[in-house]
């Protein structure tokens, strides 16, 4: 993989063998989403899911053609709960058997206070434009000091889709941003935290 790419310009193959989702496991990654995406078709037909603001204008087709349920769909997601609950069953390194309530240690951070100002030269920023964006490489340190390794991001506004950035770069970061990052948390006194 180039460095200056965000992903791999050879598609990633489907996992072959079970795959669990949702306390429940399929065959492949093809029986999960047939599966859920029969969920998703049956769930379409509530009429409070409909009235939720930022319901999409199109067919029942073309939202099952465009999402991957559980993980994502092009409505909103009616698996969201039901992600955070399983994954609130898992284990974290920072707390212990479980993620949600009564697992392991209780959740803490002290606030993050290091210099986050980024430019807006980078590709990524620049590969498309939003009246309210933030460079990536400004959300990373706040992942990187608010989460553990495969805990969820919320973007709980879901403009730019810089979070999702950010997050996939804090997996894979390239050698520079990694230093950069690094050298401002050890600046602040705070330990390395990069997850790769």
């Amino acid at each position: 993989m180039d460095e200056r790419t965000l992903f791999p310009t050879t598609p990633a193959a489907t996992p072959i063998g079970p795959i669990r989702c949702l306390g429940q496991t399929f065959p492949d990654d093809n029986a999960r989403r047939e599966h859920f995406l029969g969920v998703l078709r049956e769930k379409l037909k509530d009429p409070e899911l409909r009235k939720i603001e930022g319901f999409p204008i199109g067919s029942d087709e073309d939202i099952l053609a465009t999402s991957d349920p559980p993980y994502y769909t092009a409505c909103p997601n009616p698996f969201l709960a039901d992600l955070v609950r399983e994954w609130s069953k898992s284990p974290s390194p920072s707390m212990g058997e479980g993620r949600g309530e009564g697992g392991g240690q209780p959740y803490s951070r002290n606030p993050l206070a290091i210099d986050v100002s980024e430019g807006k030269t980078d590709p990524l920023y620049k590969a498309h434009s939003y009246h309210t964006k933030v460079p990536h490489k400004a959300i990373a340190p706040a992942i990187l000091h608010y989460t553990d390794p495969g805990d969820i991001v919320l973007d709980g506004f879901c403009g730019s889709g810089m979070t999702g950035v950010a997050a996939q770069v804090c997996a894979h970061p390239n050698p520079e941003l990694k230093q950069s990052l690094e050298q401002a948390r050890a600046a602040a006194g705070l330990p390395p935290r990069f997850f790769a």
